[in-house]
């Protein structure tokens, strides 16, 4: 049989008519060389839009019965491979999983039967595959498939070491494969990727990795992996390949509160790291690397990017696109877009490399855990998804299908009192596609508030338009921060989205998550002199003094107390309105130091977050008299 394969850069089932390519070089789209290794979406403007799906797993087949973590990717020769986790006792790592796999020859259209990339062992012995993440080298076409090897601990469980029989260590594992995902050979790479013994566990995010195209790194493999540290933090750092896979080795670990971490090569030649928040703040967690997934900066959030602590995917829309240009700047990502639920599943689209987000829409709007993403041979893009935590479905759609324009509204942030108007002003910038000749112009404002625009002229590519807006807070409004979604619709039906942000000042009685902090009392007394060693443990009360729920992360002169140096500590994530608990984990070994002094005090400091409200209470314990 005889496939035909498109690899242009606008990765289009047919032959682009010259009006069309016109109509690209117009709309400053770049022109890559053809038979690129890679392959690009159709352009969202173009072609008839469409959306389909079937389910590729459910539990209870008589096979599985539990099926969950997807991960995606396309070979060399245009096969689009699915694999995930057959879970016959139902359970993540250490379950005797195996890693299994389908592949589609046309586009995802109709799927062959199940394969085993990696399979479990059950019984006394057990050896478990699980959470499988693919990257495909596009100078080898070797296909690599990274997922978890267990035996007697899962991921928080696992202890310190690299030994490969060691059972009581998590290890990472990846099969390779030479003949585009039919047969595989399998390798443990833990003492490779494990920069400090400390570590005591590890795993790969799974989904997909990335190969870089651009600059002195251009060809590098990049895995993402979640770490616990020697503390007990949850860290993310990348695994990379400089030799095609025939080693690996391991960056430094960024961020603390990380887990499931994906990375996106940027059009400037940066990497972007885009995380699951283990610390539940509700957004995505984003940093950005200069060399190559080495290193990363500080760790920020991403408020335009929703997310319940789940897993998702950021992928380039035109992976073939040159450095710098309109087409490389493009990024999808998926994920279930709230903060409270694993649902509403979300792909999003960014035309200027993640700083907005104008274009969305819902795939999925009941159960939705994690998904990944996939640019097709055809144009199409690939998306597989969890429908909720047991089974595994595949989606096929196109960039037209988001109905989004690359035109994101901005507007700086405003701060208004009760009973006032300002105005300030709106930005629409057409980033990439045909002129856009917008018909209106909405927003979604609090209740008794008037906000008021107009809708902008004509706005051919790469220019911006201008417009006032008049914002009016009712007396009577609540203060806080205020995120009022806005909307512009083209002539064509196509829509891009932006956020206006008003601050109106809280009363006190307004901020929510404040807390008392008591206590700091020594709970061991001695009535003998102390000496260099002893140890004075403490205890303290917390009591969220709101209806919000809150979290509360201490730092001080104590040990098993911040979350940043001990896994044993005095953090308290959620905690109810008007509720309250106890600490006594905190403790102080005495120094001489101390003793020259002739006593010690705790000092302490307790930071309370709810939602954008930060409460920080300084304390000052019993002071102890040592002598």
């Amino acid at each position: 049989m005889t496939r035909v394969i498109s690899r242009t850069p606008t990765a289009l089932a047919v032959t682009l008519s010259a009006t069309l390519a016109l109509t690209l070089a117009s709309a400053g789209v770049a022109q890559a060389t053809p038979h690129a290794a890679d392959f690009d979406a159709t352009p969202p403007w173009a072609g008839k839009p469409f959306y389909e799906q079937q389910v590729l797993a459910v539990g209870g087949d008589g096979v599985f019965p539990n099926y969950r973590i997807p991960a995606l990717t396309v070979t060399n020769d245009g096969d689009l491979l699915a694999s995930y986790d057959g879970r016959p006792t139902g359970i993540d790592a250490p379950g005797p999983n195996s890693i299994l796999q389908r592949r589609s020859t046309d586009n995802g259209r109709t799927w062959q039967p199940t394969t085993v990339v990696r399979a479990g062992v059950a019984g006394a012995q057990k050896q478990g595959y699980s959470d499988p993440s693919y990257i495909v080298d596009r100078t080898t076409g070797t296909v690599f498939n990274f997922h978890v090897f267990s035996m007697d601990q899962g991921f928080t469980g696992s202890r310190p070491g690299v030994d490969p029989a060691n059972r009581n260590v998590l290890h990472a594992n990846v099969s390779s494969s030479t003949d585009e995902g039919h047969t595989w050979q399998h390798r443990t790479i833990t003492a490779e990727i494990t920069a400090d013994l400390g570590w005591r566990s590890r795993f790969a995010a799974s989904g997909q990795g990335i190969q870089l195209k651009y600059g002195e790194h251009a060809g590098r493999l990049l895995q993402q992996f979640t770490i616990i540290n020697g503390a007990g933090a949850f860290q993310a750092v990348s695994v990379y390949s400089d030799d095609h896979g025939q080693s690996w080795q391991v960056g430094k670990p960024v961020g603390v509160g990380m887990d499931e971490n994906k990375t996106v090569e940027l059009s400037d030649g940066r990497i972007m790291l885009n995380s699951r928040d283990s610390a539940r703040s509700g957004y995505r967690k984003v940093a950005y690397s200069t060399d190559g997934g080495v290193t990363y900066g500080e760790v920020t959030l991403d408020r335009e990017l929703p997310d319940p602590t789940n897993n998702a995917s950021i992928v380039r829309a035109f992976p073939n696109a040159p450095k710098g240009s309109n087409e490389a700047r493009v990024l999808l990502f998926s994920n279930a877009a709230t903060q409270s639920s694993r649902t509403n599943g979300t792909v999003r689209m960014s035309c200027d490399d993640g700083q907005t987000w104008p274009a969305a829409r819902v795939f999925a709007p009941g159960e939705m855990a994690y998904s990944t993403l996939a640019t097709l041979p055809d144009g199409g893009v690939g998306l597989l998804y969890e429908p909720g935590h047991n089974a595994v479905t595949f989606a096929r759609f196109n960039l037209a299908w988001l109905q989004g324009l690359c035109a994101p509204l901005t507007a700086p942030e405003v701060t208004a009192e009760r009973g006032t108007s300002l105005t300030t002003e709106l930005t629409v910038h057409n980033q990439l596609g045909p002129v856009i000749r917008p018909e209106s112009l909405s927003f979604d404002s609090p209740e008794g508030w008037t906000v008021e625009a107009s809708s902008p002229g004509a706005i051919t590519p790469g220019r911006t338009a201008t417009v006032p807006v008049t914002i009016t807070v009712p007396a009577a409004g609540p203060g806080g921060t205020h995120r009022i979604p806005m909307r512009l619709t083209d002539s064509t039906g196509r829509s891009s989205a932006g956020t206006i942000t008003v601050r109106v000042p809280k009363t006190p009685e307004e901020v929510d998550g404040r807390i008392s902090v008591t206590g700091g009392t020594l709970t061991n007394p001695k009535t003998t002199p102390y000496a260099v060693g002893d140890r004075l443990q403490f205890t303290f009360r917390v009591r969220n003094l709101t209806d919000a729920v809150t979290t509360v992360v201490p730092t001080g002169n104590l040990r098993d107390f911040d979350p940043n140096v001990d896994a044993r500590n005095c953090r308290w994530r959620n905690l109810p309105g008007n509720d309250a608990y106890n600490c006594g984990s905190g403790y102080h070994l005495v120094t001489q130091a101390d003793l020259d002094r002739g006593s010690f005090t705790p000092v302490t400091t307790w930071t309370s977050t709810s939602g954008e409200d930060v409460t920080v209470v300084e304390h000052r314990g019993q002071e102890v008299t040592l002598r």
